[in-house]
């Protein structure tokens, strides 16, 4: 059980995460963007390890015809979100301007457009990966904040809405706070192109129009570097997680319905098919 908590717990920050590197422009922009990508991507890692006995077993019994269509279905899914996910850290660093520049590729659009798109399918996937897994997540937040005797666990309660306090306490105070050290973040070459032209400009003002060769500060922080990977939506980080938790919430609903009506008729079926059995013998 406590190994589900933890799943549960991870999954919410992962998720959480992820919607705000959806826009390049929420808390101190590119710096924080980077450095996020690649910390999710260590969680990924960390997600699979925690079902790797699963991935295993249904890898294993992947083209067996008694495995379940819904866990083939889910394997089939996690591949994708999986490759999708590793296409947008891999493009990620590709186009750095942050975290890893020496890395990045000078004029990179289509990769940037790979990034984008990938980003999106990513986001669709990952509510598919909720839909399929929504009666598990509710079932051990039942346990979580309710007894066996149907009791509230008001502790738990309490903790949940005083972690969830802090943690936006946190994001707020980061987002006022980040733009102060921007130039700590800003590579080596953009410096030293800023520090040449500022040189330029007071020997002879006539050159001041020296082109820079890396991005300036507010470019940094407005995510511009990114072209379309941004979808131009609100810098608030709050404003962003309800965005495209809504978003996920337009995929969850109508799939858990629809696997809900499918269940119910082949649940039906099979009683019917049981009926006719019993009237023949």
């Amino acid at each position: 059980m406590k190994k589900n908590y933890t799943k549960i717990i991870l999954d919410m920050m992962m998720a959480i995460t992820f919607v705000l590197l959806m826009e390049p422009r929420v808390l101190n922009g590119l710096p924080f963007h980077e450095i996020a990508g690649l910390v999710i991507g260590v969680a990924i890692l960390t997600h699979i390890g925690l079902n790797f006995r699963w991935v295993i077993n249904t890898a294993k019994k992947i083209f067996d015809p008694n495995l379940p269509k819904k866990t083939r279905f889910n394997f089939s899914l996690n591949l994708l979100l999986l490759a999708s996910m590793a296409t947008v850290i891999i493009t990620g660093i590709l186009i750095s301007r942050v975290v890893l520049p020496s890395l990045a590729i000078q004029g990179g659009h289509a990769i940037r457009g790979i990034h984008g798109f990938s980003a999106d399918a990513t986001l669709g996937f990952v509510g598919l990966h909720i839909s399929v897994h929504w009666k598990w997540i509710m079932s051990i937040c039942k346990k979580a904040f309710k007894t066996k005797e149907g009791k509230l666990r008001k502790g738990v309660i309490a903790s949940v809405v005083l972690s969830l306090a802090i943690l936006a306490v946190g994001i707020q105070w980061f987002a006022s706070s980040s733009s102060t050290n921007m130039a700590d973040f800003m590579p080596k070459q953009t410096q030293q192109s800023g520090q040449a032209n500022n040189i330029a400009s007071t020997g002879n003002t006539g050159n001041s129009s020296n082109t820079q060769q890396g991005p300036p500060n507010g470019d940094l922080r407005d995510g511009k570097f990114h072209g379309k990977d941004g979808h131009g939506g609100s810098s608030n980080p709050f404003l962003v997680v309800i965005n495209y938790f809504a978003i996920w919430a337009a995929i969850i609903l109508p799939a858990f319905y629809l696997e809900k009506r499918l269940l119910k008729k082949k649940r039906n079926s099979k009683e019917v098919k049981l009926k006719v059995t019993e009237n023949l013998n």
